[in-house]
C-alpha cells in the first residue's frame, strides 16, 4: 500500500510543537515590548527632568525660597538649610520665554497619552544655591509602568520632611 499523507497523530504532534514554539515566541516578544515601554517612560521622565533643570537655570533662580523644609550636612558645612519656593506646574515651564518643552512634549511616547500639565513641581534651594526639585509621577496621569517620586532632594532631607509630615513620597533610591 502506497501512503501519500500524514496520519492524524503526526498532524497533532506537529500542531503541538508549533503551538509550543509560538507560545515561547509570544512570551519573549511581549517581554521585549514591556521592557521597551519601561525604557521609553524612563527616557520620557528624563526629558521632563531636563526641562525642569532648564526652567530652574532661567526662571527658577528668581523665585523666593523662604520656607525651610530640612537641614543637611555637606562635606564643607554642617546644617545647610534647604528652603522651598511656591510650586510651579509643567504649564509654567511650557509658557516660559525659553520653552524647554512644549505641549506636544507632554505626550508619553510609550502609550501616546497626554500628561497633565497641571502637575505640581516643588522647587528647593539650599544655602549654597544648589537647586532641587520634586514631583510625583503618578500625578501626570499618563504613565503605565513608572510610578516613582521624581526628586533630586537628598535622602536625609526627604526623611526629615516625612518626619515633619510634609507631603512627599520616599523614592526607591532612598529606601
Amino acid at each position: 500500500m502506497n501512503k501519500k499523507g500524514f496520519t492524524l497523530v503526526e498532524l497533532l504532534a506537529t500542531l503541538v510543537i508549533l503551538g509550543l514554539v509560538m507560545a515561547i515566541t509570544f512570551a519573549s516578544i511581549s517581554g521585549i515590548i514591556k521592557s521597551g515601554k519601561e525604557k521609553s517612560e524612563v527616557a520620557f521622565i528624563k526629558t521632563l527632568e531636563d526641562a525642569i533643570n532648564v526652567y530652574i537655570d532661567i526662571d527658577g533662580r528668581k523665585k523666593d525660597y523662604n520656607s525651610e523644609v530640612c537641614k543637611i550636612n555637606k562635606t564643607h558645612k554642617q546644617g545647610v538649610s534647604i528652603k522651598k519656593a511656591n510650586d510651579i506646574t509643567f504649564s509654567d515651564i511650557i509658557n516660559t520665554t525659553y520653552k524647554p518643552i512644549v505641549e506636544s512634549d507632554m505626550i508619553n511616547p510609550a502609550n501616546k497619552t497626554q500628561c497633565l500639565t497641571s502637575t505640581n513641581i516643588s522647587l528647593y534651594k539650599d544655602d549654597d544655591s544648589v537647586f532641587y526639585y520634586a514631583f510625583d509621577s503618578n500625578n501626570l496621569n499618563c504613565l503605565d509602568t513608572y510610578n516613582e517620586n521624581v526628586t533630586t532632594l537628598p535622602c536625609d532631607c526627604i526623611n526629615q520632611m516625612i518626619k515633619k509630615k510634609i507631603k512627599i513620597k520616599l523614592p526607591s533610591r532612598c529606601e
